[in-house]
Formats: structure tokens, sequence, C-alpha cells
């Protein structure tokens, strides 16, 4: 290839490359016509390469005068900016700022010559200032929303907030002047039980008017994003009733993939919905919103999706731009990290809780298991010492019996002899007791109709009731219930409440045995008019030795207790509103009986 030929092919190269450009430029030869245009040059002007080329530079410029310098012949500002105007095609007038520079080029060869002389050619280098004004404002904006990003962070990780907390400082975060400015979010949350995704809360006014108070409200807060979000003033977050009303309508099934929202969750850039977008389940959604543009980002972790945030500009009409989609999702994306971690912290203290429990009875069961311990020692040691005491008691009551029948009536003696009987009939009586209550029971249960056990058992004490002026009643609602029981254990049950009915009542009253049935049990209660108990005293009532009379081992109760704790059931005691005690017991119904 000639040097000519080279030089041929290095001016297409240059035109080609020139023609390609976004950037705009222009080459101006000496007589003050554009030579070439870059396709940024055509797009600036409005005009396509072949008809920008060839036009005076002049015909450009506002005022045309501007352009005079602009030309080799003219003594080009070279390197140097100067801010003019044009006016392109359609008559719009364009800010832009210019540099110029000189640079020499020889003609193209004709007949076969080489190249003539280089020629003078100026080069003008176009920016449209509007679009640099653009990028201007929207790297400040960006440096903005990544300072936000910092205080967000800080907010969500440092003030160690509850999962309400994090869920309402996101949506304050998401609306608020210093925050992304969106009119109104609804935060959707993954709900594993329900397996849908499921609306949880939501932060916005709920028309203009609403909204130009909250605004001005807020402006004139003094505090920076982190303040706002740790501290949501009440009289403010009482309009969020409307945006809340719709958040419980917002509802999913995780298994409808091509709805909107679980398309947006499982994804991982915010998106953004359009008038003309057509997905599946928009017009849902835009029916729930009452508009139709709004954003969505997922809530993802490295753990799994766990919802979706929906943020619109209902109120305000502003258009949602990409930067908005940007810092929405980096939004979301520390959002999602602080809702994982305030549910790992929960689930933690929760385990924490569930080991101190834990802890806790194992030290009531270890204390238990001594308590049992020392009283299985004690039952022993007792029953020894009842069964050695017994022959001595019964010799020394047989003595004492003797004495009293051979001693004179009048005999002072005989007073004496009395007291040591009834003393020795009295620890019998204790000694009896206590062996009932260590003594192992044997099982002799068999199916038994209560009502009747209880009848008997009551009219066994009808004509002692009567003498003392005891009147005895009897209304049994459980007929044809047979249980699996022990008969003379109830019966020894049965007796211990009545007499102690008895006793209650001095100087007479009344007695009322009832029985009924309950949800999966029978209820026998003994009723006395007498005058109760110490309410201090309920929880006391059926413990070992304690008592109320001057008399008795103060084991009866106790003896009770364990016979129907034996039997699968409770007893207890309560006063009465209208004056006197109740006695009760409940025993559980046979599974093949069925519940009324």
């Amino acid at each position: 290839m000639s040097a000519d030929q080279d030089h041929l092919r290095q001016g297409e190269l240059a035109a080609a490359a020139m023609a390609a450009t976004s950037l705009p430029l222009l080459t101006i030869g000496p007589a003050g016509t554009i030579g070439m245009a870059s396709a940024g040059a055509a797009a600036l002007f409005g005009k396509p390469l072949g008809e920008l080329e060839g036009t005076p530079l002049g015909g450009w410029f506002v005022p045309a005068a501007a352009a005079e310098d602009c030309r080799p012949t003219a003594g080009c500002h070279a390197h140097e900016l100067r801010q003019l105007q044009i006016r392109n095609a359609a008559g719009e007038i364009i800010p832009v700022e210019v540099s110029c520079s000189l640079f020499a080029a020889a003609p193209e060869p004709a007949g076969g010559q080489g190249p003539g002389e280089p020629v003078s050619h100026c080069m003008l280098v176009f920016e449209d200032m509007r679009q640099r004004d653009q990028r201007e404002d929207t790297r400040a904006a960006r440096l903005a929303k990544l300072s936000l990003l910092n205080q967000v962070s800080e907010a969500l990780y440092s003030a160690h907030l509850s999962l309400d907390q994090i869920l309402q400082a996101i949506l304050i975060c998401m609306t608020a002047g210093e925050g992304l400015r969106f009119n109104r979010a609804f935060l959707l949350l993954n709900d594993e039980k329900t397996k849908a995704l499921k609306g949880e809360i939501a932060i916005g006014p709920s028309n203009a008017d609403e909204a130009a108070r909250i605004w001005e409200t807020l402006a004139g807060k003094p505090g920076d994003l982190l303040e706002m979000m740790t501290s949501y003033d009440r009289s403010i977050k009482q309009t969020d009733v409307a945006v809340n009303e719709i958040v419980r309508h917002m509802s999913v099934p995780l298994d409808d993939q091509d709805n909107i929202l679980i398309r947006a969750m499982k994804g991982v850039h915010a998106l953004g919905v359009r008038r003309d977008s057509a997905y599946a389940g928009v017009e849902t959604v835009r029916h729930w919103l009452g508009c139709d543009r709004f954003a969505i980002a997922p809530l993802i972790t490295r753990s799994g999706a766990l919802g979706v945030i929906v943020a619109d500009n209902a109120i305000s009409g502003m258009e949602i731009t990409e930067l908005d989609l940007e810092f929405l999702q980096l939004f979301a994306n520390q959002s999602a990290g602080a809702i994982e971690n305030s549910r790992l912290n929960q689930e933690l203290a929760g385990k924490v809780e569930d080991l101190r429990r834990a802890q806790e009875r194992q030290r009531e069961d270890q204390a238990t298991l001594l308590r049992m311990e020392r009283l299985s020692v004690m039952g022993e040691t007792s029953a020894i010492v009842a069964h050695e005491l017994r022959n001595p008691l019964v010799a020394i009551g047989g003595f004492a019996r003797t004495l009293m029948r051979n001693l004179p009536a009048d005999d002072d003696n005989r007073k004496y002899a009395e007291i040591i009987s009834g003393e020795v009939g009295r620890m019998e009586t204790i000694i009896h007791d206590l062996l009932d209550f260590i003594r192992p029971q044997k099982v002799l249960r068999r199916s038994v109709e209560l009502d009747v056990l209880v009848a008997d058992t009551a009219e066994r004490y009808r004509d002692e009731m009567e003498a003392r002026g005891v009147a005895l009643a009897v209304d049994l609602q459980a007929e044809g219930v047979f249980l699996d029981c022990h008969p003379g254990e109830i019966q020894q049950v049965l007796q211990n409440y009545l007499i102690n009915a008895m006793q209650a009542q001095p100087d007479g009253g009344r007695v009322l045995v009832r029985s009924h049935r309950l949800a999966g049990g029978l209820r026998v209660e003994v009723l006395d008019d007498g005058n109760g108990f110490k309410e201090s005293d309920t929880e006391k009532m059926f413990a070992p030795f304690f008592s109320t009379k001057t008399t008795g081992s103060g084991l009866g109760l106790t003896i009770c207790a364990q016979i129907i704790k034996a039997h699968g059931g409770v007893a207890g005691a309560q006063n009465r509103q209208e004056g006197g005690a109740l006695f009760f017991f409940i025993l559980p119904l046979p599974k093949d009986i069925p519940e009324k």
C-alpha cells in the first residue's frame, strides 16, 4: 500500500470514528461551515448527519455572532470553555459549553496528485449543560442517599430495636423527607404457617390534605433520620389507619408463582410498575393501592426471601425513577438483614428463656427428689415408731380403763384415769391415721355407680346429723355413671367430708351432698352452713398435719387428697359466698363414656 493510499485509509477511519461517536463534535472549515459532525452532534442539533454537514455554523447559534470566534481564520479560542446557546432544528434553545481546538489537515488529493498544503480547521466540542446539571443532580442525590443508607444501617443495627420497631422504622425511612421520599409504603412478609405473602404493616397519609399536614409537622421537627426512625410521633402514626386497612387485605398464596408480588419476592432487583405494565396480579395490587404506578423491592437474605416492600407516590403523583428503584433495593437489602437479625435474636432469646426454665425445672425436680427421699425416710421411721408405740399405748389404755372401772365415782384418781384413757385414745387415732398415710395403698378397684355409693355413705350419717340438729339433703345428678374405683377409699373421703361438715355446725345447720357431670369427669360436693375457713388456709387445707380443730391428727384431708389423686382426680375446698364451706373431689370418666 502506497503512502497516499495509507493516508486515504486513515482519513476514512477518522471519518467513520467521527460519525459514530456519541460526543457532540463538529469540524469547522476556513469558510465557517460545518465540515464533519458526530452522531452526538446530530442528536444535539436535531439534524441528520448529511443535512448538518455543510451548513453555516452561525445559523445554529443564538446570537449568530457568537459563532464568529469559532473559526480557524478568526483566531479560535483554543482550549477555552465558553458558555453559549444554540437553537436546534426544533427551535429549542439549548445552553451549551463549547471548547475549541485548532488542527491542520491537508486537502484530499485531486487528479492523482499528492496531498496539498495543510489547511487550518477548528474542532468544536459541545456539552449539553442540561445533561451536565442533571448528572450533577444525580451524583448529589446518589451521595445523599449513600449517606442515608449509612444512617439507616446505624438505626437498624445499633439502636437495639425490637422486630416491630424495625418494621416501623423501615417504613418511616421510606416515606420521610430525609429518606427515600415515597408517599406510602407497605411491608409484606412471608408467612410459612399460612403459606402466603401477607401484609404486615403500612405507613402513609390517606389523602393530599393529610399528607400536607404530616409533611409540615415532620419538617418542623428537629433531628436527623435516625431520631425520626426511632421516635415516631404518635399523632402522626394515627394517620396510618387507611393504609393499614389496605395492608390487612394484601395476601397472595406462595404457590401463585406468576403473581407480580411473588415474582418480585424471588427476584434480585426492585421492580417499577408503570401504567402500561401488564403482569399477572398487577390489577389486584392496583386495586389495593388505588394507583397504577408503584415499586416493589424483594427482601432477600442468605436464608431466602422474607417478603417484599411496596411503595408508591399515590398522593404527590411524582414519577418513580431508576435511581429511586436502585436505592429502594439497597435499602431493602439492609432492611432484610435487620429483620433476619431481629428474628434470630428473638429465637435466641426464646431458647435462652427455655433453657432458663428448664434449669429452673431441673432445680425444682432435684429439690422434689430430695424432699421425697426425706419423706420416704421419715415414712419408714414413722412406721417403725408407730408400730413400736402401739403396743405400749394399748397396755396403758387397758390399765387406765381398768382403773376407771375399779375406782369409786367420787375418787379423784378416777378423773386422772379418764384423762389418761382419753389421751391414749387420741394417740391411737393419730397412729392409725399416720399408718394409713404412709402405708402403700392396695389396688382393689371395681366398677361402681358413684351416685349409689355417695347416697349410701350419706345415709349412714343421717341419724347422727339429725341428732345434732343438722339437716341432710342429697342432690345427685350423675345417675347411671359407673367409675372404676376403690369403693372403700371413696367412702373414706366422703366420710371425712361429712364429719367435717357436721363438726363445723355445732349449733345445727344443713349439709348438702350433690353430684354432677363435667366435661370428662364427675364432681361430688359436700356443702355446709358453718363459718367456713380463712382464705389464707385454702392452700394448706390438704397439707399433712394441718388442722383447724383442737383435736385430730391433721392427716384426714391429706389422706383424702392422696386417695383422689391415686384415682387420677383432684380434691379441693373453697368458701361459699352465702356462708359455709364446700369440699369437693373430681374423678375422671372412663374413655368409653361419651361427654355431654
